[in-house]
């Protein structure tokens, strides 16, 4: 993973237009792959869409995770960093008159199958576009106003979030590969001994650390099963060897059973 500073996030800020935003909208496919982009904010609302793989969303409120085929919104001005492992997603950027938005939370959607082939569509229009072509302006005007209907469906996928530099790098250690992160490993990552990790990560997040990795497995899980995958598969990948175990764990925080769970919003999304 190729973890950028602030100077080489406001770079690639810059070099989105972000910086200058103008008309109703504008969009762009990302080219980025594994980057985990400094703090930063903008004065446009953003829909990312993960075409091509899963992200994370942080803000100081915790972390959201967004599984491939998802969307992702970020309220304009809104202090977060992102994490992209995989190419091909999809970032459409909306004046805030265009989209009424009053909660003003990062928000996991579902990404019905209408939204995915809007946003794609959008891709073509790049900043400045919506203020000489009229075709442009009015199709982002159009999927504004549907963005107030979509952030009415909200996914759970959020994790409570540290304010230490130790605790951040832990997580991101974690949740770069959930299926294989360890307490050795993320001792590591935080530089810290185990009675000090375990006290400063109970008192910042609320939850144990094998409490908040649970749910951060869980989580992912959530995710993929939305995509219709197959459950024995998805317990392997978000680190459980048993799919009994990783059964129970599900139930325990979403309140139901993978193959429910899968079902239920396998068909919303359709």
């Amino acid at each position: 993973m190729q973890a950028l500073n602030d100077a080489e996030t406001q770079n690639a800020i810059r070099a989105h237009g972000l910086d200058r935003p103008a008309g109703v909208g504008f969009a762009f496919l990302g080219a980025a792959c594994n980057v985990l982009y400094d703090w930063h904010a903008h004065d446009y609302h953003q829909l990312m869409y993960a075409a091509g793989g899963p992200a994370q969303i942080e803000t100081d409120r915790g972390r959201h995770i967004l599984p491939q085929g998802r969307a992702v919104w970020i309220p304009a001005r809104t202090l977060h960093r992102s994490l992209v492992a995989d190419s091909g997603g999809a970032s459409l950027y909306f004046s805030p008159d265009a989209v009424e938005d009053h909660s003003s939370h990062v928000r996991i959607v579902v990404a019905s199958p209408l939204m995915r082939e809007m946003i794609l569509f959008a891709t073509r229009w790049p900043l400045g576009a919506s203020e000489t072509d009229p075709l442009a302006d009015n199709f982002l005007r159009a999927l504004a106003l549907l963005c107030g209907e979509w952030l009415q469906r909200e996914l759970p996928l959020f994790l409570p979030s540290a304010t230490s530099p130790s605790l951040r790098r832990a997580m991101d250690y974690a949740l770069g590969d959930l299926a294989a992160a360890t307490l050795t490993e993320a001792l590591r990552h935080a530089a810290l001994s185990e009675r000090t990790f375990r006290r400063l990560f109970a008192r910042e997040t609320g939850l144990t650390w094998q409490n908040w990795l649970c749910q951060a497995r869980i989580q992912m899980a959530m995710g993929l099963l939305i995509q219709g995958q197959r459950i024995t598969g998805v317990a392997a990948d978000v680190g459980y060897a048993s799919l009994s175990a990783f059964a129970k764990a599900f139930a325990q925080i979403a309140g139901e059973a993978p193959a429910q769970f899968r079902q239920r919003h396998a068909s919303k999304a359709s």
